[in-house]
């Protein structure tokens, strides 16, 4: 108790000596620590008309002066889309320094190549480096790579990677696990009348997470998975275990009452358009969906609106956008407020004294903490808990119709 008292004292007198933007919205819970008082708010940063909108790595290197040493780890150079994304969490980072001003903490990004070896090496130089806390990498193996070296130098990890058998205790998953989204979605639906469920999910390692996922969320609450149809993720594949979905559906002897379909994109489109051509919608069955429904666009298909799906709050979520398109002039990819958030918690847990920040106790404290995705906290297994909100699908985007918990206490 002293212990955290004296912290706390610590802290309040850190909050007192340095300017924290309040747009951040990014809350300690444990100790205290808040970033959305009596200081200036991100408008006063950014002028709409105006180029000085734009963030680059030289305005948030100006603001770095010293302080804790912290790297991100992201494949920056990597082929395909990776790259697109590494640029966003990048981006997204150094938003969080420059909103917060003088941070206190030093931010170097290194690239990690989109391979495991590229990904050790990367946290190799950051930990000699002095990195005291990792962020990164976006891929399961090299997150895998990464663990050993950072657990020989003591060194946490915070990373994005959706696989939860990388997690354990000091490699720490800031991601969104669609364990949690089917969950609370089930949840939703059981609480609202629904007792039937069948599935559509892809043949792959997330599919299987999403099916096992709803026969554990159904069976915990005494309800019924009553039909799953699995299909390979191309256009033509989709076809047959859809419109064999249909019959079921349609068939009321299974009294299927909501259908979760693990997928979104142009498959969700494909999917939904062949549902609609055999008798299913929305008012035929309540549809369910994944954090993969969480993007733009998804309104535009027919067949689900209506449907619902877990996901972060929308307000702190939308602010956030709003202050990334400022910054850099396009929408931030749905990962990049992970970024925000990770930078964020190394920023208040860097007002701590060297040696107490970046600690077991204080990573996996049970309060948890609240950023622009909403309520979270780390299990010491490395693991995390979301408070998510259930979105309804409308035809002009996506309304909250439950809200996020707004904390943790009695989970």
């Amino acid at each position: 108790m002293k212990l955290a008292n004296a912290m706390t004292r610590g802290l309040h007198k850190a909050i007192r000596a340095n300017r924290i933007v309040s747009a951040a919205l990014f809350v300690f819970i444990g100790f205290g620590l808040a970033a959305c008082g009596g200081s200036l708010g991100v408008d006063d940063w950014f002028d709409s008309d105006s180029d000085k909108n734009q963030v680059t790595t030289n305005d948030v290197a100006a603001l770095q002066t010293g302080g804790a040493k912290i790297a991100l780890l992201l494949p920056l150079t990597a082929s395909g889309g990776a790259a697109d994304i590494a640029r966003s969490l990048k981006e997204a980072g150094e938003l969080a320094v420059f909103e917060a001003g003088q941070a206190g903490i030093v931010l170097t990004t290194k690239d990690t190549l989109g391979t495991p070896a590229g990904a050790q090496t990367a946290a190799q130089a950051a930990i000699q480096e002095g990195a005291e806390l990792i962020i990164g990498p976006l891929f399961s193996s090299s997150v895998k790579a990464v663990a050993p070296v950072a657990s020989a130098a003591n060194v946490p990890v915070i990373a994005f990677s959706t696989d939860k058998n990388v997690a354990t205790q000091g490699i720490y998953l800031l991601s969104f696990l669609p364990e949690h989204e089917v969950d609370r979605v089930v949840d939703y639906a059981v609480t609202s009348g629904r007792r039937n469920f069948a599935a559509l999910v892809p043949k792959s390692p997330y599919g299987a997470v999403i099916e096992k996922a709803l026969v554990a969320a159904a069976k915990k609450r005494k309800a019924r998975v009553v039909a799953i149809q699995r299909y390979a993720r191309n256009e033509q594949a989709l076809q047959a275990p859809t419109k064999a979905m249909a019959k079921t559906v349609l068939n009321a002897s299974k009294k299927v009452q909501a259908l979760l379909i693990g997928e979104g994109g142009n498959l969700l489109r494909s999917i939904g358009a062949v549902l609609a051509q055999e008798g299913v919608t929305g008012s035929t069955v309540k549809m369910l969906g994944t954090g993969l429904w969480d993007e733009a666009g998804v309104n535009s298909i027919q067949s689900i609106v209506g449907g619902w799906y877990a996901g972060p709050p929308p307000s702190a979520k939308a602010q956030f956008a709003h202050r990334f398109r400022t910054a850099y002039g396009r929408e931030p990819p749905r990962l990049s407020s992970l970024a925000y958030d990770a930078v964020s918690l190394a920023i208040a847990l860097a007002r701590l004294p060297q040696g107490q920040r970046f600690t077991i106790t204080n990573l996996t404290n049970q309060e948890g903490f609240a950023g622009v995705d909403g309520l979270f906290r780390f299990r010491s297994n490395g693991l995390n808990d979301r408070g998510l909100a259930v979105m309804e699908v409308t035809g002009s985007g996506s309304n909250e119709v439950s809200t996020a918990p707004p904390n943790f206490r009695g989970s």
